[in-house]
């Protein structure tokens, strides 16, 4: 399935370089087709460190090994590392991979059937300099329906030193051969930043009409919008108030289907998930559902609440895996033809 040439139409410079990178990303990496039996789960920004104390993934080590080891992988899903694994930026790899042995080895276990996918983000572009891997390293993931794709990728792209280059060519070829540049670090944006780079991500998938599927920015997102400003859109539904907020593209038909993040997989409320199973694209919430952590902790938080389904226990554990959103990938694809459509016009 093919996709729009991103130089067509009226786009800002840096979006109009963001589309052509992305192009790039798309044309050369790997990529599935979307069946009745696809089964992904996407985790972004998983940031495995030393194991100390300034590791921020290991609060979150037993569910991480629960949760994926008890149930993605004996239910047949691909696991798609979308970016951040690793912090090379805070960390040795050495002492990483020393102090995360049993998750490396059920990384093994999704990779010896075919079902992982590990793709690059910012902190762990290092990856590439490396002689040999135990996995394949990509810098984006392609999975094609009849009609449409999703475009799975960290999203760093749109951000310094990242951003207005060629960055499969021009810019890995400047970056990896120097040795100051591969020490450049940038803070974490704040949130005003966030939703510049999610605005310019959203602008770009639409010119190239696929959807994309991000983590850079660590923000959960479901169809461009955030899980607040949903409930917000929906509230105001409700009350017949005609200001649907939040959405990224300005665009007042209803919610934009072009942007979706998983978010930080580890969340101050618990582990975030994209899956995607059959015809559906969920985001799902793993919460602890006994002990003392159960009220500080909710996996259920009051600004989606509304639309948290039932959950499904973790037999032997004290996680549940709660379904926050959900949508059919055949009403999303017909909504991005439907916004191609009126683009080409």
């Amino acid at each position: 399935m093919g996709f729009r040439h991103p130089l067509r139409g009226s786009m800002g410079m840096k979006t109009t370089r963001l589309a052509s990178s992305m192009a790039e990303i798309a044309e050369r990496c790997p990529f599935e087709p979307l069946t009745s039996e696809s089964r992904y789960v996407i985790i972004a920004d998983l940031r495995m460190g030393d194991g100390g104390k300034k590791d921020e993934a290991v609060i979150a080590r037993k569910a991480l090994f629960a949760v994926l080891g008890r149930w993605y992988l004996p239910r047949g899903y691909t696991l798609v590392l979308n970016g951040d694994v690793e912090d090379l930026r805070g960390f040795w790899l050495k002492d990483i991979l020393a102090a995360w042995p049993q998750m490396y080895a059920l990384f093994d276990a999704f990779a010896e059937n075919g079902r992982l996918h590990k793709i690059v983000g910012d902190r762990d572009l290092g990856l590439l300099r490396l002689g040999s891997h135990p996995y394949k390293l990509t810098h984006g993931l392609r999975l094609t329906g009849e009609t449409n794709s999703l475009l799975v990728l960290h999203g760093h792209q749109v951000s310094p030193p990242y951003a207005g280059r060629n960055y499969l060519s021009d810019y890995l070829q400047n970056w990896f051969g120097s040795a100051k540049g591969s020490k450049r670090e940038n803070p974490d944006d704040g949130r005003r930043e966030r939703v510049k780079m999610e605005k310019r991500l959203h602008r770009a998938a639409r010119r190239l009409g696929v959807v994309a599927i991000q983590g850079h920015t660590r923000r959960p997102l479901f169809e461009s919008l955030t899980n607040r400003d949903a409930s917000r859109a929906e509230a105001e539904l409700l009350l017949g108030v005609d200001d649907t907020p939040g959405v990224l593209s300005g665009d007042r038909e209803g919610v934009s289907p072009w942007l979706f993040s998983p978010g930080r997989v580890v969340g101050a409320r618990g582990l975030r998930f994209l899956e995607l199973d059959g015809d559906s694209i969920r985001q799902v919430l793993w919460g602890r559902t006994e002990g003392r952590r159960t009220e500080r902790r909710r996996p259920n938080p009051p600004h989606i609440a509304s639309q948290v389904a039932s959950p499904q226990f973790l037999e032997g554990t004290p996680f549940a895996r709660f379904e926050a959103r959900s949508a059919q990938l055949h009403d999303l694809f017909a909504r991005v033809n439907l916004f191609n459509a009126g683009d080409q016009r």
